[in-house]
């Protein structure tokens, strides 16, 4: 009996530790490119932080737009045709390729500067090979308050 349970045991040990690597790696990956700063807003390297301004402009241009934020809050009002995808129940990496190529320009908002959820999916975009990634962190605060297009 001990010799069964020692082999189970072992089997355990052996298929996780091979498969807690990748994991372990997949989310270093995007998270070492979140910084934190003292006031506090989130920072993330690789992706182009815009204000209202640049969000408004890149709007017009057709860029694609991912509201992050609860499904509650995106159908009481978001962004005039962007995409709800809340982070941590709908928006992956496939979702996020059904929206949008590799090379295409996408924005990524959340609620104001504090919401980390922009910062984490505009990391994960960029760790998935997406080359274009605005993170509009005063995101829907800052849209709201200038009347823009909205629904």
């Amino acid at each position: 009996m001990q010799k069964l349970l020692t082999a189970a045991s072992l089997t355990c040990v052996i298929i996780l530790g091979n498969a807690w690597p990748t994991y372990s790696q997949t989310n270093s990956d995007y998270e070492a490119l979140i910084t934190k700063t003292d006031t506090p807003e989130y920072m993330v390297d690789g992706a182009k932080r815009i204000d209202h301004l640049e969000a408004h402009e890149l709007y017009q241009k057709g860029a694609v737009f991912i509201d992050l934020r609860s499904s509650w809050r995106y159908d009481q009002a978001h962004i005039r045709g962007a995409v709800g995808l809340e982070l941590n129940s709908q928006f992956s990496k496939e979702s996020l390729a059904e929206l949008a190529g590799k090379n295409q320009k996408i924005v990524f908002y959340c609620n104001h500067s504090a919401c980390d959820r922009s910062a984490i999916a505009s990391a994960k975009a960029l760790t998935w090979g997406y080359t274009d990634v605005y993170h509009f962190a005063d995101g829907w605060s800052a849209w709201s308050g200038y009347n823009y297009d909205q629904d």
